[in-house]
């Protein structure tokens, strides 16, 4: 993702974007339909037929309801998102922020009552008295609309704080992310970590802001890299946490030759290590939370806050954390057979220019179970599911070393499981649940 397609990500997903789109079409379309009613003879048709007086009230009525209404649709929204930070983590606030089904309810409910407040500025009494019947009509035709959005969005709010459609959501999302993160074929323009040359002298670029790394822009280094001849090792993935200060980037740029007369303006070595420092800061977005864009560790984070809020004291729904051990299991599971991406990149001509290493596949898995195995001392259904989970991955995966994790990681959970003072016959059940994983890798 070049740094472009992620700001155009982050507007689309903002909760402003489709409301400011549709006020300014409805703005735009009451001023066409006044323009087209003072140009035409509309007698044919059955419109309305209201006097002045009439459109004016039906149109200050159209315009205080739909107004109404979306206030009515933000306190529910403000109610259901303290509910949802609560119940299942601050994380998943950014989902409903992001949906486009309450974004579309709003930008209807306030498009609507905007568009009555334009067309009844042009309603005339009097000698010269005019009503603009066809605007006035599609702004009853709005209303009726606005009333069908109002009747969807208590459904969709409803339905969407329910477990199972909150956690298939983010499973959906976050096997997205993981599926071009971790792709089927390998990419042409990535090569080996032994492809990168070793022992040059390089300048830090240093991070310009405090907060996460939200993206880096790859294809962007690479072009930068090669305009500035040069070659940039980005020592940060989206997700880490930066200070202001902080090295995230090792840049280097090829040494100055003798150039004849034809050559005397290309930059210096020294200038162009400048303006590639300066480009690899830029290309490497900084922000004050974390975003799912290309940060899947972010995604995997907000099931197992479902989870872990799920197990606690206060709450004890072991069947909750089920649903979202399974919506991680199921969104690990297409990818459990592809390879890490290689972590170097060359240019057009087969140059290389960048080295940026994601997060291996494995790393990500196996911290997942080990942050939700506590909870596995105390809830013996949670341990289960989790060795399950470890099979379903087994199943898909012939990598040695992968396998070999995922065993680690389910002896862990038996491990922890058996520290504690879980019932004798609990712990049998995780036991034979460990033995089955066994017969299935020998």
């Amino acid at each position: 993702m070049n740094r472009i397609a992620y700001w155009l990500a982050r507007i689309r997903d903002s909760f402003w974007f489709v409301p400011a789109v549709l006020i300014a079409l409805a703005l735009a379309l009451a001023e066409a339909l006044v323009a087209v009613d003072l140009s035409a003879d509309w007698e044919w048709l059955p419109l309305l037929g209201v006097g002045p007086d009439g459109a004016r009230g039906l149109l200050a009525a159209i315009a205080t309801s739909m107004l109404s209404a979306a206030a009515t649709m933000f306190s529910i929204t403000i109610a259901v998102l303290a509910l949802t930070s609560s119940a299942y983590g601050p994380r998943l606030v950014q989902n409903f922020m992001a949906d486009r089904g309450n974004q579309l309810v709003l930008a209807v409910l306030v498009s609507s009552s905007l568009y009555s407040l334009m067309v009844l500025r042009r309603i005339r009494s009097g000698s010269e008295a005019f009503v603009p019947e066809l605007a006035v009509t599609v702004g009853l035709a709005l209303a009726l609309v606005g009333v069908c959005v109002l009747i969807y969005f208590i459904h969709h709010i409803s339905a969407g704080i329910q477990i199972a459609n909150l956690a298939g959501g983010v499973r959906r999302e976050l096997a997205g992310r993981l599926a071009d993160q971790y792709p089927a074929t390998a990419d042409a323009r990535r090569r080996p970590a032994d492809s990168w040359p070793s022992g040059s002298v390089a300048r830090e670029a240093l991070a310009d802001a405090d907060g996460y790394v939200t993206s880096v822009a790859l294809d962007d280094l690479v072009s930068a890299a090669t305009r500035h001849e040069g070659r940039v090792d980005v020592l940060v993935h989206p997700g880490t946490f930066v200070c202001r200060g902080d090295v995230i980037a090792l840049v280097t740029v090829e040494a100055d030759a003798e150039h004849d007369d034809a050559d005397r303006e290309r930059a210096t070595a020294e200038e162009r290590l400048e303006q590639l420092c300066r480009a690899t800061v830029g290309r490497v977005s900084i922000g004050d939370q974390r975003t799912p864009y290309q940060d899947v560790e972010h995604l995997a984070r907000q099931l197992i806050d479902v989870a872990a809020r799920s197990l606690s004291p206060g709450v004890n729904d072991p069947y909750t954390a089920l649903n979202a051990i399974d919506a991680l299991s199921a969104a690990f599971a297409p990818t459990a057979a592809r390879p890490d991406p290689h972590p170097v990149l060359v240019d057009d001509d087969g140059t290389v220019r960048t080295r940026a290493s994601s997060r291996a596949w494995i790393d990500l898995v196996v911290d997942t179970i080990d942050t939700l195995r506590v909870y596995a001392s105390t809830q013996p259904v949670v341990g289960e599911r989790l060795i399950d989970c470890v099979g379903r991955l087994l199943r898909r995966t012939t990598d040695p070393e992968r396998r070999v994790a995922l065993l680690a990681a389910a002896d862990r959970v038996v491990e922890g499981a058996d520290a504690s003072a879980m019932l004798p016959h609990d712990l049998e059940r995780l036991r034979a649940a460990r033995t089955i994983l066994e017969g299935r890798t020998s």
